[in-house]
């Protein structure tokens, strides 16, 4: 059995971030700091917002799974064997991926609209992650 997963922007995160910075982007303005702090907090959340929206939607990699070399992640034409961790969380509309390479940690949020061409793969995702975990 082979398994193959695009994983791609997820419009749902990028609206949720939105909405993160916006509210950060108020309690900035409606603080009781002088002018002067406000302006650059505004500023400082402004920037991170434009540079962290701008790298999520230039994301792209995949994920992989076969019967003969386990989990693979692709990323900028590099193959690395990952191990699932059991701390990984599996939920209807996002997959919290909790993985290992070369003993260092690491984590993925793939949003269910993440999947790309088409978002019906996120149960087999579900099924694979719960299956071969």
């Amino acid at each position: 059995m082979s398994y193959s997963w695009q994983i791609g922007t997820s419009k749902q995160l990028c609206w949720l971030l939105s909405v993160m910075y916006f509210l950060s982007l108020i309690a900035s303005v409606i603080n009781v700091l002088s002018l002067i702090i406000k302006i650059i907090f505004g500023i400082f959340i402004l920037l991170h917002a434009w540079k962290t929206l701008n790298n999520l939607i230039k994301e792209s990699w995949q994920l992989d799974f076969d019967d003969e070399n386990g989990w693979q992640i692709l990323e900028t034409s590099t193959t690395k064997s990952i191990q699932i961790l059991p701390s990984t969380v599996i939920s209807k509309r996002f997959v919290f991926l909790h993985f290992q390479i070369e003993n260092k940690t690491f984590y993925r949020l793939i949003f269910k609209d993440a999947l790309l061409p088409n978002i019906n793969d996120y149960r087999q995702l579900i099924v694979t992650l719960k299956t071969y975990q």
